[in-house]
């Protein structure tokens, strides 16, 4: 008989996903972190699995222990129902709160709690699995958490739980290298904190679980659950399992060519069926999906031919999959004019030093001169966001700084309607 576990990363019991259309606001919790644990516990029961384990923050806050705790204990009291065992850590946004939970939901067992190392032993059969855990003492921890581990006790397979930041030396959040725990004589390491999934792959998995659901556009392709199993005493299967009820997706549509909006809209429907096939015939569909579309190419249609539809504020069926709601949380449109940028950059007007810094924005991300002009890009957009006006077109908590390449694209964004506006205006763009 095999030994599996669930292993599942960022739960964040609590949040609902942001930039939901009016449409599903009332599904929010269906979508979110709570609709992603009820299918954990259903996959988990489905599979029968020895045992399920999370990897910290499990619950969003303290704030929200009166959330997240009926919904832990119905999913615990299922699996234990079921005969399969509830392990966790306590990660930094729950360091505090876990251990209470604990205490109120018996079926829920908890290593490592007051930062301090511990093994717990799962056994199926003639198979068994030893579990090495370590929780957050509260909400910060600036230290190495591995330092004080005790060593490795066992012959059969061993893994370490861990909710910590790889590689940031000056992380508050349990900072460790990955070298160190590559020196650990451990069989693989599963950790939590970081919401985007490492490719696990064995015989020796280190790495992110990733966050449990998509909480937010920036969180786009598969989220899961990783089921892991245990065979003639060996770490033998290891399958990434895309749970999430809400799938964030980015989608890059080329226009290149197209004569009206309708046209436009034509591009959009077969970039969207072909999603719509891989969803179809994916192990565990989800029950929407959220979309960021970049339209890109060149053509000299006006701005307004580029709409989609995404003001609509709606959800829509996909296509071939009535079953599967989706919805456009934004269009980017980088669509450039059909003159070549690098003629117009040889001009020494207005439309000229735009399309010279439109070419910039094209080098290698180690340019010096694009990695210069983000910095200074970088700087006025962190000073805009300490403004009012931003805290209240961005005041939900899944609000996050944008990185390098996101203030490219919308610097790209704006320069290329820019540069469109000005060539309209100069009678050498579309009325």
């Amino acid at each position: 008989m095999s030994l599996r576990i669930l292993a599942i990363g960022d739960l964040h019991l609590g949040r609902i996903p942001g930039r939901l259309p009016p449409s599903l606001h009332s599904d929010a919790a269906r979508l979110g972190p709570a609709g992603a644990w009820q299918r954990a516990v259903d996959l988990a029961i489905q599979e029968s699995v020895t045992a399920v384990i999370l990897a910290g923050d499990v619950a969003e806050s303290s704030e929200d222990y009166f959330e997240a705790l009926p919904i832990l204990q119905a999913g615990a009291e299922r699996l234990t129902a079921a005969g399969i065992q509830l392990v966790g850590i306590a990660g930094n946004h729950d360091g505090r709160l876990l251990p209470t939970l604990s205490q109120r939901v018996p079926e829920f067992k908890l290593l490592g709690q007051g930062g301090r190392w511990q093994s717990l032993t799962l056994e199926s059969g003639a198979e068994a699995l030893t579990l090495w855990g370590w929780s957050f003492p509260d909400r910060h921890f600036s230290a190495d958490p591995t330092r004080d581990f005790p060593g490795r006790s066992t012959t059969h397979p061993t893994l370490g739980l861990l909710h910590c930041h790889l590689d940031q030396v000056t992380s508050p959040y349990a900072p460790v290298a990955t070298g160190r725990l590559r020196d650990i004589n451990l069989d693989g390491w599963l950790l939590g904190h970081v919401h985007q999934p490492t490719p696990l792959t064995l015989p020796n998995p280190l790495g992110y679980l990733g966050s449990a659901t998509g909480l937010h556009v920036g969180e786009a392709g598969p989220r899961g659950a990783w089921l892991l199993s245990v065979n003639d005493g060996r770490l033998s299967d290891l399958q990434h399992q895309p749970l999430a009820p809400l799938r964030w997706e980015h989608l890059d549509v080329d226009v290149s060519g197209v004569t009206d909006n309708v046209a436009v809209r034509d591009r959009f429907m077969e970039r969207l069926e072909r999603l719509s096939e891989a969803l179809l015939h994916a192990p565990h569909a989800p029950r929407a999906v959220g979309l960021r579309v970049q339209l890109s190419g060149e053509s000299d249609l006006p701005s307004a031919a580029f709409s989609l539809g995404e003001g609509d504020e709606s959800s829509f069926p996909l296509p071939g999959a009535a079953h599967l709601t989706a919805f456009i949380e934004s269009v980017a449109v980088e669509v450039r004019p059909t003159l070549s940028l690098t003629d117009l950059a040889r001009r020494t007007d207005q439309p000229g030093l735009l399309a010279r810094r439109l070419l910039v924005l094209d080098r290698a991300a180690d340019d010096p001169e694009r990695q210069a002009l983000l910095g200074e890009a970088a700087a006025v957009a962190q000073q805009a966001m300490k403004t009012g006006n931003w805290r209240r077109l961005h005041n939900d908590k899944l609000h996050q700084e944008p990185d390098t390449e996101q203030i490219a694209r919308w610097l790209r964004q704006t320069a290329t309607t820019a540069l469109r506006s000005m060539l309209r205006q100069q009678g050498q763009g579309p009325a």
